[in-house]
């Protein structure tokens, strides 16, 4: 499985505003209505901008708030934006705290996890009885059209390794010992700007385009340079989100 060097990807991964902003967490919302005091969790929390968001929308709630993230220099820019948060530098697989959570998050970065069942087990493990582990990812199965994947098909196939598909993930959090799990999915197509693609794919920014050798992120850019100098002014999006929501009930 490649790895994305998110030393690399620290310097622009904020430039990509469709990172910096969150809807309050309704989830989070409910339990803190039957719950006076939580711990939140957010695993692989990168530059910390979920956590950002919802600190400023649970403003005087009594919430313990924890991120954990592997790369260094994502967990530096994460500290710069002054949060009222411990942060923790490991990997998932090493997950290990003093305390339990409450509710732990997980955003786009499963894939990542180099050993999957053995982060599970971490997760459930971390979490108190009634606790709530939260997964939001895409469905590569599902976007073979997406802009990342047409012009760069050796990241798909990529993917495929890297991504586990919604049955199995389901079936490995039921191994770890979830239960109550509960899975939406999110399917949207839009037209966008192909000199914003431009521009999005130059930043390389999306650990898809970050971890493929040069020669084939080379061929992917010439392939949209192509489509510019021949006259094409928009593309067609794609992408499918995967949201599953699960809780450990002994």
């Amino acid at each position: 499985m490649l790895k994305t060097n998110y030393t690399k990807v620290s310097k622009v991964y904020d430039k990509n505003k469709s990172r910096t902003d969150f809807p309050l967490d309704k989830d989070l919302e409910e339990l803190l209505s039957r719950k006076e005091e939580v711990t939140v969790l957010d695993l692989a929390c990168g530059t910390g901008n979920w956590l950002y968001w919802q600190q400023s929308q649970f403003n005087g709630k009594k919430i313990k708030w924890i991120g954990m993230d592997a790369s260094a220099d994502m967990l530096k820019l994460a500290k710069e934006k002054k949060l009222d948060a411990e942060f923790i530098h490991s990997t998932a697989e090493n997950l290990s705290l003093n305390t339990k959570c409450d509710f732990i998050v997980c955003n786009f970065a499963f894939h990542h996890f180099e050993d999957k069942k053995v982060a599970l087990a971490k997760i459930f493990s971390t979490l108190n009885d009634k606790g709530i582990f939260k997964y939001r990812n895409v469905e590569p199965e599902y976007m073979k059209d997406w802009w990342v994947y047409k012009y760069c098909p050796e990241s798909y196939c990529e993917d495929l390794h890297r991504f586990w598909p919604k049955e199995l993930l389901c079936h490995e959090l039921c191994k770890a010992g979830f239960s109550k799990i509960s899975v939406k999915r999110e399917y949207y197509e839009s037209y966008k700007s192909i000199e914003e693609l431009y521009e999005n794919y130059k930043r390389r920014d999306v650990s898809q385009l970050a971890m493929i050798d040069e020669s084939d992120y080379q061929r992917g850019l010439k392939r949209i340079e192509y489509e510019i100098a021949t006259g094409a002014k928009e593309y067609k999006d794609v992408v499918s989100f995967l949201d599953i929501k699960c809780e450990k009930v002994r």
